[in-house]
């Protein structure tokens, strides 16, 4: 069985089920049990993911915990768009049932686009997590804000392994709280920061096809015309898809990938999402005009065109 939790509030409860989807279209539904740790969900919330849920034959779980169990922790970046609720990752240990040895954790960003077989088999001996660097090569300012060597790296928090076995046995849920209030001049980015600023050395790296983020899919600036991505067959072929900047249901979201997601989101039991109304599709038309027109250069890698050059 595969244990995967997410950590979410109302807001991101449609989203969460276009995860559980492409998670259960790509993995055997029966090895799954899903567990949502929620901030006051609705009765409706449930009864949504839950039918989700069943209709492919797979379980869910949820658990609803008090406000007061994030009163250590504050958000320091992204506090308009993001939710204390990302913090319970750091408090699945406790939240979880102890016959629970490990679990992967998602964010609701995400789209699952193969077997989580091979992820969900890493070795954790003697580490507290497992997850993907947080870009392709090392950002030193991240390693020296949080004073750790740059050879550690810096992983993402969108996709954890979490050996919570170790967590219980070392107390790293503790460790967590009172590093938060030792070093906050250190903690920028929230709990990713505060994960790496603590657990680097007591970390396994994976490979980055369980989590391409939205930056492998930028063209490098100053690129020379005949540069092709050394990482193609990633980037057309991820197992983990993170849409870890703009999101596709916003409108000056320009991903490669956008439109994946609504073809999951197409599968959700229920009424269709709501068409964007003219606002919106006007605001889009604006935001993209000028990279229509040649004004602006185009930030995205065009994968057909890198793809058909790799053909020839």
């Amino acid at each position: 069985m595969m244990h995967i939790a997410f950590a979410i509030d109302h807001r991101f409860v449609r989203p969460c089920a276009v995860t559980m989807v492409s998670v259960l279209r790509n993995n055997v539904p029966a090895d799954v049990a899903f567990h949502v740790v929620g901030l006051d969900l609705r009765a409706e919330d449930k009864a949504f993911l839950g039918e989700v849920v069943g209709s492919y034959g797979a379980a869910v779980r949820f658990y609803e915990v008090e406000k007061g169990r994030l009163e250590t922790y504050d958000m320091r970046w992204e506090a308009q768009r993001l939710s204390q609720v990302v913090f319970f990752r750091c408090m699945l240990s406790s939240i979880l049932p102890a016959s629970i040895s490990k679990v992967l954790y998602l964010d609701c960003d995400i789209l699952v686009l193969a077997s989580l077989r091979g992820l969900w088999d890493t070795d954790l001996e003697g580490v507290a997590l497992a997850g993907v660097p947080d870009s392709l090569t090392v950002n030193p300012a991240h390693c020296r804000r949080l004073h750790y060597d740059l050879s550690y790296n810096y992983f993402n928090g969108g996709v954890l392994l979490l050996n919570l076995d170790y967590w219980r046995m070392h107390g790293v849920e503790r460790q967590c709280r009172e590093h938060y209030q030792a070093y906050p001049e250190r903690i920028v980015y929230n709990d990713q920061d505060l994960l790496n600023s603590l657990l680097h050395d007591r970390r396994k790296l994976l490979d980055m096809k369980w989590n391409v983020q939205e930056g492998a899919y930028r063209l490098p600036k100053k690129h020379p015309a005949d540069w092709m991505p050394p990482y193609l067959e990633l980037l057309e072929h991820p197992s983990i898809l993170h849409y870890s900047g703009r999101k596709p249901w916003e409108y000056h979201c320009m991903h490669p990938l956008r439109q994946l997601y609504f073809d999951y989101e197409a599968m959700l039991p229920g009424p269709e999402r709501k068409k964007d109304g003219w606002a919106v599709r006007l605001h889009r038309f604006v935001h993209f005009l000028p990279y229509t027109l040649g004004l602006k250069a185009n930030k995205y890698i065009d994968l057909k065109r890198y793809h058909d050059k790799g053909e020839r």
